[in-house]
C-alpha cells in the first residue's frame, strides 16, 4: 500500500490519531521509538537511555510504501540495540572500548546475563 500523505498513514495505523499513532510506534517498539509528523515527510528514530546520543532519524517522504515504514521502524530497533549491546555493559562484562571509553556488554557475562544494565 502507498502512504500518499498523513492520513494516508494514520489510516494505515488504524484511523488512529497522531498522538494515538506515536503512543503505538513507542510502545509497539522494543527501543521506544519515536514518530514525528513533519508537513511533507514523517521521521522516525530511538533515543537510547543513558548515552547522549540516538538511533539515526530516518526521514520519509511522501508518498512512500507502508512496507517502507515497518522497514524503517526494524533499522532504528536494530540501531537502538547496536547502540545499548555497546554501551551498556556492566561491570563484570569486561567488553571495555579503550578508544571511546564505552563498556560493551559480553553475551556470555554471568552476571547481566549479557543484557546489559541501565546506565
Amino acid at each position: 500500500m502507498q502512504i500518499i500523505d498523513k492520513e494516508g498513514l494514520l489510516d494505515a495505523l488504524g484511523g488512529a490519531t497522531e498522538a494515538v499513532a506515536q503512543k503505538a510506534v513507542y510502545k509497539g517498539t522494543a527501543c521506544g521509538a519515536y514518530l514525528e509528523f513533519k508537513d511533507d515527510s514523517v521521521v522516525v528514530g530511538s533515543i537510547v537511555e543513558g548515552v547522549d546520543y540516538g538511533t539515526q532519524a530516518h526521514v520519509m517522504k511522501y508518498p512512500f510504501g507502508e512496507d517502507d515504514f515497518w522497514s524503517a521502524l526494524t533499522v532504528v530497533e536494530s540501531e537502538a540495540q547496536e547502540i545499548w549491546d555497546r554501551t551498556h555493559g556492566c561491570d563484570y562484562c569486561d567488553m571495555e572500548n579503550p578508544e571511546t571509553g564505552e563498556r560493551g556488554i559480553n553475551p556470555d557475562c554471568v552476571s547481566c546475563k549479557g543484557e546489559g544494565v541501565v546506565i
